[in-house]
């Protein structure tokens, strides 16, 4: 075989091999940041950063001077005609005289530099306040990605946990449906437990079933979210148990001055503030330096490279721009943004209002599902010591079937509101640290 015939032999297999699967493993700190660094939306709030920077950069360059260069070729096809008055250098009558050249072309430099104008300050703080607005929109998006990070990473573990108990459950209702049909055969069960053993079992393996499909669900919501490929295999190494938020209860006050809806309002507080400004700044006086350097060619026909035909002037000066009209336009704009400004100074004190109360109930759901959490936690140990009794109760004939069910769904129930309870725990602290602005 030549090496063409093994190139194509190793492409052809290249295209039916599979894609091999990459696996993930994530515990909720690695997932949260993998899916900020993933999130395509996050990547392209940074491109809003850039512009405001940009922003900044050119109202700081209107203080730099602005130089350009022009060129003016200037064919004259017919000459403009002067009158010359009788007397004029020895003329008897008067008549018009045509004067000039048919090519009256000049290049130059123009110069200018402003001197006074309050404005280019107040554009400069203008740009800043727009950067940190974008810093704060940008901040408000990532902690609402980790805060839904974190909801699907646990709703994953939960899930789970629920898949296995359904396993379990399963498990144990084959265990009794074969210890039952042992007993049927051998005369010391009546049909009708038997029949109900069957039924429990084929009911488990039905719930196991659909537990199975949410926990699958969940596994590619957590993908979405992280913004991975759905073929990725996700290993996650926490538990609902281990997990440690670490969440402290902060002061109201502190709480809503982390909020980045809080900031985000004052920013456009101050950057309607600035905007009234720049409207009255623009009825005030501006001072510039002006300059001109230029080289003037005349003669009557186009041959540029005879010198002794060009000439050269330039100039400097002063102009003093003073708005007159715009003073009404300038007032009006100015009225909407101080408007903008009260507007936005109540919607600032609403949200305060709204986020104190925000704080306050995540924090007492926060208690609550804490107590709660040990309350099931309780309820699941008795429940386990219960059913352990009975087991050895009904493995000796003690106890018949029915009872020892009703202690199974017992035990099931209390172990499923455990997990619930630590579950409901863990988003009560998540919906805090929101509330709160610690993410």
């Amino acid at each position: 075989m030549n090496k063409y015939n093994f190139i194509l032999v190793f492409l052809a297999f290249s295209v039916f091999l599979p894609g091999q699967e990459t696996t993930l493993r994530l515990s909720l700190k690695d997932a949260v940041e993998t899916g900020v660094k993933n999130r395509y939306d996050l990547q392209a709030a940074d491109y809003n950063l850039d512009i405001a920077n940009n922003d900044i950069s050119r109202a700081k360059k209107e203080w730099l001077p602005d130089v350009s260069a022009s060129g003016n070729v200037h064919i004259n096809t017919q000459l403009q005609k002067m009158f010359i008055p009788a007397g004029f250098a020895g003329l008897e009558d008067p008549m018009l005289v045509g004067l000039g050249a048919y090519n009256v072309s000049v290049f130059g430099v123009d110069v200018s530099q402003p001197i006074y104008n309050k404005n280019i300050r107040t554009d400069m703080a203008i740009a800043q306040n727009n950067l940190e607005l974008e810093r704060e929109k940008k901040r408000e998006a990532e902690n609402n990605i980790r805060e839904r990070i974190e909801q699907s990473y646990l709703n994953v573990l939960l899930r789970d946990l629920q898949y296995r108990i359904a396993q379990n459950n399963e498990q144990r209702y084959k265990a009794y449906f074969e210890l039952a049909e042992t007993k049927f055969r051998q005369g010391a069960l009546i049909e009708n437990d038997y029949l109900k053993a069957r039924l429990d079992l084929d009911n488990a393996a039905v719930e196991t079933q659909k537990v199975k499909q949410n926990y699958e669900l969940s596994l590619t919501n957590l993908k979405y979210q992280i913004n991975v490929a759905p073929e990725t295999e996700l290993i996650l190494t926490d538990s609902l148990e281990s997990i440690d938020l670490a969440t402290d209860v902060v002061p109201v006050e502190a709480g809503i001055a982390n909020r980045s809806e809080i900031r985000q309002l004052s920013i456009m507080e101050e950057g309607n503030r600035l905007k009234a400004l720049h409207a009255r700044q623009l009825s005030l006086p501006t001072l510039s330096a002006f300059g001109n350097f230029s080289e003037q060619f005349t003669y009557n026909g186009l041959n540029f490279f005879q010198s002794e035909w060009w000439s050269s002037f330039s100039y400097v000066g002063v102009r003093l721009r003073v708005p007159i009209t715009a003073r009404t336009q300038n007032r009006l704009l100015e009225s909407d943004f101080t408007i903008r400004t009260v507007q936005t100074g109540l919607n600032l004190k609403q949200r305060t209002a709204d986020i104190s109360y925000q704080i306050r109930n995540a924090a007492t759901e926060l208690d609550n599902a804490r107590q709660n959490m040990e309350t099931t936690r309780n309820n699941y140990e008795l429940s386990q010591t219960i059913y352990k009794n009975q087991q050895v109760q009904y493995d000796l004939g003690a106890l018949q079937y029915n009872h020892l069910l009703d202690t199974e769904k017992a035990l099931s129930a209390a172990e499923q509101n455990y997990i619930q309870a630590v579950y409901q725990f863990l988003l009560a602290e998540i919906g805090y640290r929101k509330a709160a602005g610690v993410f």
